[in-house]
């Protein structure tokens, strides 16, 4: 994606066993994606979408993870408190082609969510 580019921007609430895990928000390349806006995002996943709709097969991510504190807004969207421990993630998917697809920022309720991590040495 480049300066000035059009994008989809998608914010999605995640859930696990019907409790607010994750706040997500997901800026798509709209050359990439044409009418996405037209897709049910509620019926399929969003990869799904990539991969069967656009053909655009996914190969690996790049992700930053950190701390932060949730604000009032997103206390309130994620049921927590205002100044609660969230977990930042900042991730870029790239397909098969090495095209970045999906550029995202994710806010996670540190007390419900738990990060593993798998580190493979290049030789």
């Amino acid at each position: 994606m480049n300066a000035g580019d059009a994008v989809f921007a998608l914010r999605r609430l995640r859930y696990v066993n019907n409790e607010p895990v994750a706040l997500v928000t997901s800026f798509l390349p709209a050359a990439l994606f044409p009418d996405l806006d037209k897709q049910d995002l509620g019926k399929s996943s969003l990869y799904a979408i990539f991969e069967k709709v656009y053909k655009r097969k996914l190969n690996w991510a790049e992700e930053e993870i950190g701390a932060t504190t949730a604000t009032e807004e997103v206390a309130r969207i994620l049921d927590t408190s205002p100044g609660k421990p969230l977990l930042f993630v900042r991730e870029t998917t790239y397909d098969m082609r090495r095209t970045a697809i999906e550029h995202s920022h994710s806010l996670l309720r540190a007390d419900r969510y738990k990060a593993t991590v798998v580190s493979i040495r290049k030789r």
